[in-house]
């Protein structure tokens, strides 16, 4: 899952998602933020997976 940008009704960027559910990062950093859990999942799954 990418990270993309939520907008509000008017079409205006409100904030940084990562993947469709979870937290809107906003303000300074939310894209580096929401990368970052994007990693963090990444991470997790690959420890499932090889547990």
């Amino acid at each position: 899952m990418p990270v993309h940008p939520v907008r509000d009704k008017k079409g205006k960027i409100k904030g940084y998602q990562w993947g469709k559910k979870g937290k809107v990062y906003r303000g300074r950093g939310a894209k580096a933020k929401a990368e970052a859990q994007g990693r963090a999942a990444k991470a997790a799954q690959a420890r499932r997976k090889g547990a």
